[in-house]
């Protein structure tokens, strides 16, 4: 599955629910990867969204990234 794949709230909901272990290979260049987390923040409209379907986009990036919550509130602060 690429993330691409993974659409609307429902699907993140429903990729976090899964039981299958899964491996993400995330770029090593940190510009690479604060460009990949602005652009799935744009693609779900993060700053519209409601803040159950933002925790749920939190998961999917906490899930897929691997940083810990404060990393990922660092990256999003810097970005």
């Amino acid at each position: 599955m690429k993330t691409e794949e993974l659409t609307t709230i429902e699907h993140l909901s429903n990729f976090l629910e899964g039981t299958q272990a899964v491996a993400f290979t995330i770029s090593s260049d940190k510009e690479k990867r604060y460009r990949w987390l602005q652009r799935e923040l744009v693609r779900f409209d993060y700053l519209s969204l409601n803040k159950p379907d933002k925790g749920i986009v939190i998961r999917y990036l906490l899930k897929v990234t691997g940083y810990s919550r404060q990393q990922l509130t660092s990256v999003s602060s810097t970005s």
